[in-house]
């Protein structure tokens, strides 16, 4: 998830190969095409202001939909098109950039200094791998499905002149194929409803 803290994308440049399991469970989140719709509730602490956030996913084959509260973007994870949902100002940027952050873990978010496996957890989402990126930044965990859905992602800097972190709180995650009208470029105007 890549979900809220960053839609960037792309390899860092100097980034070093990643540890091999690490580098599978990355993998698996960009090139999953399982059918979801998952809710992270979530801490997020900016400029020292803490606020309790829903960021949301929702896959559909290869269409992908990201929702934070200020931004919602459509991806297409096979092509790369995408298109972002300016919240504050009600309108759609073309930005080409971010479709690979919005499918699956963004790697070159912050770049990447040591990476390991953590061991595995099980929550209502099933048994889930846990990924530690250690980067100049952040330490990033992200919790990620045999099916390749981020049902976790945790932020916390490691320099104090960082002003943001991100914890996940709780998971939401629902199975199936979610309404297909949200995938339409006009549906990014609205919020989609809450899961059931």
């Amino acid at each position: 998830m890549a979900l809220a803290a960053s839609l960037l994308t792309g390899s860092v440049p100097g980034q070093s190969a990643l540890p091999a399991p690490v580098q599978a469970v990355i993998d698996r989140s960009h090139v999953t095409r399982a059918n979801y719709s998952v809710v992270l509730h979530t801490q997020v602490i900016r400029d020292g202001v803490v606020t309790v956030e829903d960021h949301a996913e929702y896959q559909f084959d290869p269409m992908h939909r990201v929702e934070v509260p200020l931004t919602r973007v459509l991806a297409n994870c096979n092509t790369g098109e995408n298109i972002l949902y300016d919240v504050t100002n009600a309108r759609l940027v073309m930005q080409p950039e971010i479709g690979g952050g919005a499918c699956g873990i963004a790697v070159a978010a912050d770049k990447v200094l040591a990476a390991r496996m953590l061991p595995p957890v099980t929550g209502s989402f099933g048994k889930a791998d846990v990924i530690e990126l250690v980067g100049e930044k952040f330490v990033r965990r992200y919790t990620v499905t045999p099916d390749g859905i981020i049902v976790r992602n945790d932020w916390t800097p490691r320099d104090p002149s960082v002003a943001f972190s991100l914890k996940t709180l709780s998971t939401k995650l629902v199975r199936g194929k979610p309404d297909r009208r949200l995938f339409k470029t006009a549906s990014l105007a609205k919020p989609a409803p809450p899961l059931p």
